[in-house]
């Protein structure tokens, strides 16, 4: 019994360290470096209406709904660039950067995201289907490209109808070596695609708009 405990006693002792060790170690790598997207510049409206927008938050496959920042070498598989981060996930990054570009268009009377619990005339609804980096893909077929393709619905708030549906979709390649020239491929693509969203979006609401009581 004697020589169990005390073998047991010898145990936690050589455990110990290795446990301080481990926990000292746990944070000592360096951190990731961060990166965010920017809001495109918008296209001014004439004449500003009564429309409230809400903004939905963007659906994404799993693999896209993370801040790491998506390459993939063939189309059946998903790997991340090491060490490099967005400054949010995905979703939500795109999210706020169309509801800047919308609000600095100036057509609307006010543009929210989902959830704030204000009332609204109509209902952007958005799913992510490619944001990432692609192997193989630019003009001659060996770079690297950037490919952004959101999907979106419009909805009328009132009668819950979707009033319109389209695809908005850039490839842009990547100029460059290293992370930096990826993210801005990124910005790039992003841009074009928010800047055709916001225009697609006044011309809809000024069609078959609502206007607020």
């Amino acid at each position: 019994m004697k020589k169990r405990i005390a073998r047991l006693g010898l145990a936690l002792l050589l455990a110990a360290p290795l446990g301080a060790c481990a926990l000292a170690n746990a944070g000592s790598g360096p951190a990731p470096r961060l990166f965010t997207l920017t809001t495109p510049q918008s296209a001014v409206a004439d004449g500003r209406t009564a429309v409230q927008l809400q903004i939905s938050e963007f659906a994404a496959p799993a693999a896209i709904d993370t801040t790491r920042i998506v390459f993939q070498e063939n189309a059946n598989e998903i790997k991340y660039y090491a060490e490099a981060r967005w400054s949010d996930t995905a979703p939500n990054m795109i999210q706020t950067l169309l509801s800047q570009t919308l609000e600095n268009s100036g057509r609307f009377a006010s543009v929210f995201s989902h959830g704030a619990d204000l009332n609204s005339d109509y209902m952007l609804m958005g799913d992510i289907r490619q944001f990432a980096a692609v192997a193989g893909t630019d003009d001659k077929g060996g770079g690297t490209s950037v490919h952004v393709d959101l999907f979106m619905r419009l909805v009328r708030i009132n009668d819950r109808t979707v009033t319109a549906a389209r695809d908005f979709s850039v490839v842009v390649p990547v100029t460059g070596s290293g992370i930096a020239s990826v993210v801005a491929a990124y910005d790039a693509g992003l841009h074009k695609v928010l800047g055709d969203i916001s225009l697609w979006t006044i011309q809809q609401t000024t069609k078959s708009a609502s206007p607020s009581s």
